[in-house]
């Protein structure tokens, strides 16, 4: 037995004995694709054990959470902080091995695995932002060759293959004709509930092939070095790349080909028919001195030089005296993107009246102006949310630091993209209605799940957009976002809020949604870009004794201090509160929180959206005035009165519950 199919053999039964022992895994994909993960990392992937977060490593991308136990047990023996015992603890509770690959928990997984489809997307963004890192530091500082010279490898099954997310995002990447991006598909027709007769080796290929990518297929996928000659030619196509890999799931399984081995650990009979077909001595979970130093010794020499070469080149531009370069190379180094941005440094004037989405546009453009690392898209609606950015150019192959992305009607695209840009330290953002959020809800989850500062900016954020009907007025989708952990939601009153939102969101690096309304609001009276930080402030204080609270978010804060107003002539003295943010308001102490919201005080919630999340503001359910029911399409104040959501109602509702005893 050669030392490839030894270590191959190895690897193959150390998957078994994580799956066998969490009693939960796909041993079929585990050894169907060993001889390529096995490959891809001895001939191949240029990462450094050493230092496994050097920033110019290729990215290898699970789209397939199933391929988990090989691609550990492969960093295992690679060389990588992963010891036996995390082997042994595959699926087990804050293990380094957890059933779905993530970012936070593991070295050398280079992002989470979400849905399916989802990794395909986030590969794109890789490579998109490669290319504008590249384009970016090649403009200031006159450099000829790619300072980046990553590559991203990423591992599809046939639920990737099968999804529109991933077909979306095939299409994009050949648009974008992204180089050095490839795509690894365990073609092996059987899903859980059994084959899947809709895909067709042959005709797999000629679609993609037809869509404008390199495909390559391989059916003697046990052969290393036709292996290593189909991943060379991929990843040196100068197009995206798909290699189509015909595997028998469970090769070598007494249950080969069954979908049995979808999920599930094997049989006792089985595993011990494993180890004798691979001549295994070796103890469960053991992998021989010599497997791995045949594995350590051939990565390391090959990525070692590649890591020195590399760094060599990345200190000779760090000595440049160009300051954007600078800028970049910081961020790359410390995978952190704080943008300068004072809203003191603005002054409104007191007759300011305009539509939050065009006070919007401005504030984010001034944002980019600060800096070259701040870009982003829109799904489709760049018009309508007005998110473009000043030069208005779309980037494409040829327009490489065009800072606009136009990722069409495809918001799960968009979000994937995003999240894979991010995960570079590039500061990225994302926009579309508010009703199309529940279209990509779980992308918005994964940057929160990885910690990463994408920016949603969601408009058009109540009925009093209605003309489309209720399809389009978003009514739950503002609690959904809040119930999203690490997520803040920033609901911004007027142009003051909306420049607090962004001083507030480029101080730090976390996911946010920022909601915007289309409508004309006028700078208010008390309101504070500098209170945003805290989550909520006193924008209008009582005069003497308070007789009650409102608490409004965005286009709702107007409402609510001109009803404070009218009923103050009624001897109703009410304070209001602006809570752009509950999330950063719950995070403050409780002494703060307690000076705006003092116990004891009948308070008000008004926001025209679900009530979900605001009861424990109030003393029960009376006191939030939302709406808990889709609208109706019609002119703005009609379905206001049609759904008791016009000034004349709120104004009688809050008067009624605060003379209520």
């Amino acid at each position: 037995m050669n030392d490839d199919l030894r270590a191959i053999n190895e690897l193959k039964l150390v998957c078994i004995d994580m799956i066998n022992r969490a009693k939960s895994g796909s041993p079929g994909i585990c050894l169907d694709m060993a001889p390529m993960m096995y490959t891809l990392f001895t001939k191949i992937l240029n990462v450094y054990p050493n230092n496994p977060n050097f920033f110019n490593r290729d990215r290898v991308i699970l789209s397939s959470s199933r391929i988990a136990p090989l691609y550990y047990a492969m960093l295992h023996m690679a060389g990588f902080p992963i010891a036996k015992e995390d082997l042994m603890n595959f699926k087990r509770c804050k293990s380094i091995t957890p059933g779905i690959p993530d970012y936070n928990a593991t070295l050398g997984v280079d992002a989470s695995t979400g849905f399916a489809g989802d990794g395909v997307g986030i590969a794109i963004g890789l490579m998109m932002a490669k290319r504008y890192l590249n384009a970016l530091i090649r403009r200031d500082d006159d450099i000829k060759n790619d300072v980046l010279t990553y590559s991203t490898f990423c591992f599809c099954s046939d639920a990737d293959i099968l999804s529109g997310t991933a077909l979306e995002a095939f299409q994009f990447a050949v648009a974008q004709n992204l180089k050095q991006l490839v795509f690894i598909y365990d073609f092996n027709n059987i899903g859980a509930d059994g084959e899947r007769p809709e895909l067709r080796f042959e005709s797999t290929i000629k679609k993609f092939q037809a869509m404008g990518m390199y495909v390559d297929g391989l059916k003697d996928f046990f052969n290393v070095k036709e292996l290593v000659r189909i991943l060379d030619k991929a990843k040196n196509s100068g197009k995206p790349a798909l290699i189509v890999i015909k595997n028998v799931i469970g090769a070598d399984s007494f249950n080969a080909g069954k979908n049995i081995l979808h999920d599930g650990p094997l049989s006792y009979d089985d595993t011990e028919n494993l180890r004798k077909k691979y001549n295994s001595i070796l103890a469960p979970f053991e992998i021989s001195k010599d497997s791995k130093i045949h594995v350590q010794t051939q990565l390391n020499e090959r990525s070692k030089k590649y890591y020195n070469r590399w760094n060599d080149q990345f200190n000779k531009v760090k000595t440049r005296m160009d300051s954007n370069v600078r800028a970049i190379i910081n961020m790359l180094q410390t995978n952190t993107n704080n943008i300068p941005f004072d809203s003191s440094n603005y002054r409104i004037n007191d007759g300011y009246r305009e539509s939050l989405l065009e006070s919007n546009y401005k504030i984010m453009n001034i944002v980019a102006s600060k800096s070259s690392m701040f870009l982003g898209g829109s799904a489709g609606d760049a018009l309508t949310t007005r998110t473009t950015l000043d030069s208005g150019e779309a980037q494409t192959p040829m327009l490489p630091l065009a800072r606009n992305i136009r990722f069409g009607p495809r918001e799960k695209l968009m979000g994937n993209v995003l999240n894979g840009m991010s995960l570079t330290g590039l500061r990225v953002f994302g926009s579309t209605k508010l009703c199309y959020f529940n279209e990509f809800s779980s992308t918005v989850r994964m940057s929160a799940l990885m910690n990463l500062p994408v920016i949603y900016v969601f408009t058009h954020d109540s009925l009093y957009d209605c003309e489309d009907g209720p399809a389009r007025i978003p009514c739950e989708q503002l609690a959904s976002l809040r119930a999203i952990p690490n997520l803040t939601v920033y609901r911004p009153a007027d142009i003051n809020e909306v420049m607090g939102t962004w001083e507030s969101v480029m101080q730090n690096n976390k996911p946010v949604a920022i909601v915007i309304s289309k409508n004309n609001i006028p700078k208010l009276p008390g309101s504070n870009s500098k209170e945003v930080a805290k989550g909520a402030y006193i924008i209008k204080r009582e005069q003497q004794n308070l007789h009650g609270i409102i608490i409004a978010t965005g286009s709702e804060v107007v409402s609510a201090l001109q009803i404070a107003f009218d009923l103050s002539v009624k001897g109703l003295d009410i304070r209001v509160v602006s809570m752009p943010s509950v999330e950063l308001f719950k995070a403050m102490g409780e002494q703060y929180r307690q000076s705006i919201l003092p116990p004891g005080v009948k308070t008000i919630v008004m926001e025209a959206g679900s009530k979900l999340g605001w009861q424990e503001f109030v003393s029960d359910n009376r006191y939030i005035l939302s709406i808990d029911d889709f609208a109706y399409c019609g002119i703005t104040i009609e379905v206001l009165q049609a759904m008791n959501y016009d000034y004349e109602s709120l104004k009688l509702k809050v008067e009624s519950l605060l003379k209520t005893t």
